[in-house]
């Protein structure tokens, strides 16, 4: 099988991390390289630290055009997990436009695939999109909304767009690991097992689609790394139970 490069953006968060790790483990032979300002992880989990050792960081910003050619030079497949938390102007510039203009360095680079992490909230006529611009997370929604669009847009036949809510596993950080698990686990069990009393919780407004959306991160990174190498040429979206099938 010839060996493909696939470019992490945002490798070494939480997110990242995982999908470097599933992308290293997999039959597909990628060879991995990550963007991000700090470059490699300063803290890992240990059952996928040997992983991150075997990926070519990259030290650089996103909105710097001349790093993103450098970090796209020779790959075919990309995956963006870039997101963040703050006021809606930052996040509406991070959730979005950072994968906006890597996307269009992207197709000028010939990439063949291009995977974007997105959240359970964008769709058509959801509670997330609908808020106002001066409530907290609009800039989030909105951002990964465009982002969606623009991917769509720009590589009708290669995306993979991934919508999950809360994303849980084991998380470092400088004070230890957190496991998230015990937090998810038993939530999604709650949002998406019970039958009827599930489904009543799935009808209060965002709260049931946060609840019924959440998904194990080794299962994103396996279901983001196997549909971005699939031959398939037609796009494809993930949702919450899509990815929790992996």
């Amino acid at each position: 099988m010839a060996t493909k490069r696939l470019l992490v953006l945002g490798g070494n968060g939480y997110v990242g991390q995982n999908i470097c790790h599933v992308a290293l483990q997999s039959t597909s032979n990628y060879l991995v390289r990550g963007l991000s300002r700090s470059g490699p992880p300063s803290t890992t989990p240990n059952h996928i630290t040997p992983s991150m050792d075997k990926v070519e960081w990259i030290k650089g910003d996103i909105f710097d055009k001349s790093a993103r050619e450098d970090a796209l030079d020779g790959v075919d497949v990309v995956i963006s997990c870039i997101g963040a938390f703050g006021s809606n102007e930052f996040m509406q510039r991070i959730c979005g436009d950072a994968t906006i203009e890597a996307i269009a360095s992207a197709k000028a680079k010939g990439v063949q695939k291009f995977g974007f992490v997105s959240s359970a909230q964008v769709y058509e006529g959801s509670a997330g999109l609908s808020f106002p611009p001066s409530v907290p997370m609009h800039g989030y929604f909105q951002g990964k909304y465009r982002a969606e669009q623009e991917l769509s847009k720009v590589f009708p036949d290669g995306y993979v767009i991934a919508r999950p809510g809360f994303i849980y596993g084991p998380r470092t950080t400088p004070m230890g690991v957190l496991p998230l698990q015990m937090i998810g686990s038993p939530v999604s069990f709650l949002g998406t097992e019970l039958g009827p009393l599930s489904s009543l919780i799935q009808s209060v407004p965002f709260v049931g689609k946060e609840c019924s959306s959440m998904v194990p991160v080794e299962s994103l990174g396996r279901a983001m790394v196997e549909s971005v190498g699939s031959e398939e040429k037609r796009g494809i979206i993930l949702e919450p139970e899509d990815i929790r099938k992996f």
